[in-house]
């Protein structure tokens, strides 16, 4: 489908309504460090709905730039509500930025018609919700993408059949492959299966109920792992997530449920401008750099960043780099101001250093590998003579040539 037509004279007027963004999120907007000074006061219009391909209602939150003029629009799309931190994080810092931000509930969260299964309509909802776009009058046919985890994920089930308006994508601690997230050689990642249940399960329902259900999980953690059967164990704590008792009976990648969630193929012939953002001790940072491999391949315009952060404290100790990063890649690819870009293509973080290092590639280098042995006092000792290696034999330790990981060998 053709782009809609950008002339803002060909666009029908429009009024901006004069509410401001939620009272809690200017609060919390007050209290953040290290972000960019504001260049725009912000209206917000709450409660749009979109209509999804089904009919399906999709609730949405329009935040804006209270300034005439045209401005980009940033689509997010979350099953984790449109409160708090996403309504900050995103609609107010990206808005007052100089973005038009829609932040939307994906099907069955958040007050979204439907029911939430897990992967199966994001693809098409995206869609949907790009084509409920072109009809608004202020948007002006400019749009870019941006959010962490599985709204990451929801950004590749977009790039599948990238619309003609996409024109810049950030993906921050961010999966393609739900599989490789809840099972490691068919062995259940429990913890993950249980986090990201929480989290979906309850972050939609506000801070308040989404903190009750993290200490009851906290408390019966043990019990959890011990019982048999898992599932009445951890309903105790999570109640039903009818989901995650699918993805935890099919612990098989080759089973047909499992058809269609990776979204690898959506990096392999992309030609949309990407940033990748991660943490060295992300659950998810193999996946980011599987995504950065095939874009890479395909030619497509992409940096990464990597920092000392988990898959929660990027987007909370990390947050003014994972915010500048964003917003200097969204700049550039959606507004021509390429001023903040840095001018490697990667950047990472080196834990020894405590410094950041920037890379023309990754990985740096080629692997390298040296040969090591233990010793009588227990520790290991570069091998001079592989006829030395008896008893214990030797240990092959590979890692890039200037390997960027931490010098205590924690990473």
């Amino acid at each position: 489908m053709a782009s809609r037509n950008d002339d803002a004279a060909a666009r029908p007027a429009w009024t901006p309504p004069g509410r401001k963004p939620p009272l809690s999120s200017r609060m919390m907007r007050a209290i953040w460090r290290g972000l960019p000074d504001k260049r725009h006061d912000v209206g917000w219009e709450p409660g749009l709905v979109v209509p999804a391909a089904d009919g399906s209602p999709l609730v949405t939150d329009h935040y804006f730039p209270r300034t005439p003029g045209d401005f980009p629009t940033l689509l997010v799309r979350s099953p984790y509500g449109r409160g708090l931190p996403w309504s900050p994080m995103y609609g107010m810092l990206f808005a007052e930025q100089g973005f038009h931000v829609v932040l939307q509930s994906c099907r069955g969260t958040g007050g979204s018609g439907g029911a939430f299964d897990l992967w199966r309509h994001e693809a098409a909802d995206g869609l949907a919700t790009v084509s409920w776009l072109r009809g608004r009058p202020w948007f002006d046919g400019t749009l870019g993408t941006v959010g962490p985890s599985y709204l990451g994920y929801v950004q590749w089930a977009l790039a599948l059949d990238p619309p003609p308006e996409l024109k810049a994508m950030v993906v921050q601690v961010g999966l393609h492959d739900p599989y490789a997230l809840f099972y490691a050689d068919g062995a259940l990642r429990l913890e993950n299966a249980l986090l990201v249940g929480l989290g979906m399960a309850y972050q939609n329902r506000g801070i308040g109920p989404f903190a009750r259900a993290t200490l009851r999980l906290q408390r019966r953690m043990r019990d959890i792992v011990t019982a048999r059967p898992l599932r009445g164990a951890y309903a105790s704590a999570l109640g039903d997530v009818p989901w995650l008792d699918d993805v935890m009976t099919h612990p098989d990648g080759g089973d047909p449920y499992w058809d269609g969630a990776s979204l690898a193929r959506a990096a392999e012939g992309l030609s949309v401008p990407t940033s990748l953002i991660s943490g060295r001790y992300d659950a998810l940072v193999d996946q980011t750099f599987d995504q950065y491999a095939r874009l890479r391949q395909a030619g497509c315009d992409t940096a990464l960043l990597v920092g000392p952060w988990t898959h929660t404290s990027a987007m909370q100790q990390g947050w003014p780099e994972v915010f500048a990063e964003s917003l200097a890649w969204l700049r550039a690819h959606l507004c021509g101001d390429p001023s903040g870009l840095r001018p490697t293509r990667v950047r990472v973080h080196v834990g020894g250093e405590d410094a950041w290092r920037d890379l023309d590639d990754w990985p740096p280098l080629s692997p390298a590998t040296t040969s090591w042995v233990p010793t009588a006092d227990g520790s290991l000792d570069r091998l001079a003579d592989e006829g030395r290696a008896d008893g214990g034999g030797f240990v092959d330790v590979v890692a890039p040539a200037g390997d960027a990981g931490p010098a205590d060998g924690s990473g």
